[in-house]
């Protein structure tokens, strides 16, 4: 039996550490989970520019003055004693997890391991830090690593990552073949081996698990998406391992025993399927959804797209419980849509089908990419006159600033023509512009204003000289946390959360990041 210590670095979306601790307990060994450093949005490390050039090894923060959270952590692993520790990395996360990383070579002397988006996008920087490197999905590379370790054998040739031979130089394994979802464990959110650390509160057993889930349950049928949007990790991860092969769901026996063991054990609130795109597949969805309804019987959320749901499916979905539901829109520029984010539903479509979602009495939630270095003041003008015309119970979470992720498509100008000539005609738009068009959108979304009015206050030459004044027509979600507070409510309650109230003041009205 290893013992392997599980860390998630930033906390969020939380399933991978369960799920690779689920596998683990299967296959014999022992877990720990560990949710280390709430993210904080203002970290310089958002910042785009940084994000495409930044150096192969990026450092830890400037104050390298490790504080008690680190103390904590060593502390608890310490009373685990663990064989070899794994680090759950996204992109955001990686200068974190070099910080953290370098704190815990000086106090254990186990295998690190890094697996995870961030990893997966960028294993030349991952290398630098980790002994093992996992490229691709996590689940049988760390049982083969923790069987490999607990018989004392050699485990630098496993499929699916990276590491270190005795010279010093980088072993590239090659890929695993895409896995059958049906072959997963289910994962484990036992309280007992959760720990929540972040700043000064260290937060243990059901506390942790609260703070990890707020008392809900997450899962996903299918892994992969049929789109290939050009901001998403999807794009980047159908050219690493095809598109076919990676898009896969679950067996609906399956599916419906980890859900019936988690009413058991968990009794959650909510049921967030977190699949990139839940209504896909009507045949799959006929048979779930009346199953779902009768054997478990929990409200819960789900992503759609435009293009892969109609009325009748929506109807299907509210009868199973499905009072709450997330669109993307990201923009109401056709150019946009079709030259940069590769999205190129109409958006007469995207119209059409919210009003489907509002047809069929499901809370409706949606956002926006925006901030980026493809928009000109044309594609932000076409955005606002959407948003006036988009059916006003929708709700609109915000306008997140587009993150030039590393060896993302558009990222990569020299490789990529669309980059390079759409970057070519943009000229950069200032944080003012932004501010002022960012701000209208919540104008747009005013319920309280008709039409015509939201259409004179865009065309006031006033507003864009100063564009305080438009806090006064903005009603809207104070922040992103909150709108996700407001889709849980949804979800459990099925009412609509009307909670359009003035902002107190104009920097509130910002995109949530």
């Amino acid at each position: 039996m290893s013992r392997i210590a599980i860390i998630k670095i930033h906390p969020g979306l939380n399933m991978a550490v369960p799920q690779l601790s689920g596998d683990l307990i299967r296959a014999g060994h022992k877990t720990r989970m560990f949710f280390f450093k709430t993210y904080k949005f203002e970290n310089e490390y958002m910042d785009s520019a940084q994000l495409i050039n930044r150096p192969d090894d990026v450092p830890p923060a400037i104050d390298i003055d490790y504080g008690e959270d680190y103390e904590a952590l060593a502390a608890r692993l310490e009373a685990f004693k663990p064989d070899a520790l794994g680090l759950s990395v996204i992109s955001l996360s990686v200068p974190e997890a070099i910080k953290t990383t370098a704190f815990l070579r000086d106090r254990f002397d186990v295998p690190i391991l890094w697996g995870g988006v961030g990893t997966t996008l960028e294993p030349e920087i991952a290398i630098k830090h980790a002994d093992l490197v996992c490229v691709g999905e996590g689940e049988e590379v760390m049982v083969e690593f923790a069987d490999r370790l607990q018989a004392k054998l050699d485990w630098k040739d496993i499929g699916g990552t990276w590491t270190h031979a005795d010279d010093g130089t980088i072993i590239k394994n090659p890929k695993r073949d895409i896995r059958d979802l049906d072959e997963i464990a289910i994962p484990d959110w036992d309280h007992v081996k959760m720990v929540y650390i972040t700043e000064e509160k260290v937060i243990a057993g059901r506390q942790a698990l609260q703070f990890v889930t707020a008392g809900d349950y997450q899962i996903m049928t299918q892994r992969g998406c049929p789109f290939s949007c050009s901001f998403c990790v999807e794009s980047r991860y159908q050219e690493m391992f095809g598109k076919k092969k990676s898009l896969r769901r679950r067996n609906i026996d399956v599916v419906l025993e980890e859900l019936r063991s988690a009413k058991e054990r968990y009794s959650p609130g909510v049921i967030w399927f977190w699949d990139d795109v839940f209504t896909l597949n009507p045949r799959w969805l006929n048979e779930f959804l009346p199953r779902y309804k009768e054997e478990i019987g929990i409200p819960f959320w789900c992503y759609t797209y435009p293009t892969t749901h109609k009325l009748e499916l929506l109807l299907q979905l509210k009868e199973a419980g499905g009072n709450c539901i997330s669109m993307g829109i990201q923009s109401g520029s056709e150019r946009i849509l079709q030259e940069v984010y590769n999205r190129p539903t109409p958006l007469g479509r995207v119209i059409e089908a919210s009003q489907e979602i509002v047809e069929a009495g499901i809370v409706g939630y949606f956002d926006l990419i925006s901030n980026s270095s493809f928009e000109t003041e044309e594609d932000l003008r076409s955005t606002f006159n959407f948003l006036i015309d988009l059916p006003q119970e929708m709700v609109y979470l915000g306008a997140g600033d587009m993150k030039s992720y590393p060896t993302y498509s558009y990222t990569r100008s020299e490789e990529s023509q669309l980059a390079t000539n759409v970057l070519a005609t943009t000229v950069g738009l200032s944080k003012a512009t932004y501010d002022y068009y960012h701000n209208l959108y919540y104008v747009a979304r005013n319920p309280f204003l008709d039409r015509e009015e939201k259409v004179r206050i865009g065309a006031e030459h006033m507003f864009r000289e100063n564009p305080e004044l438009l806090s006064e027509h903005i009603y809207a979600q104070t922040s992103f946390e909150d709108g996700l507070r407001q889709m849980r409510q949804a979800t459990i309650t099925g009412i609509h959360p009307y909670s359009y109230y003035p902002m107190p003041a104009f920097e509130q009205a910002k995109a949530y990041g």
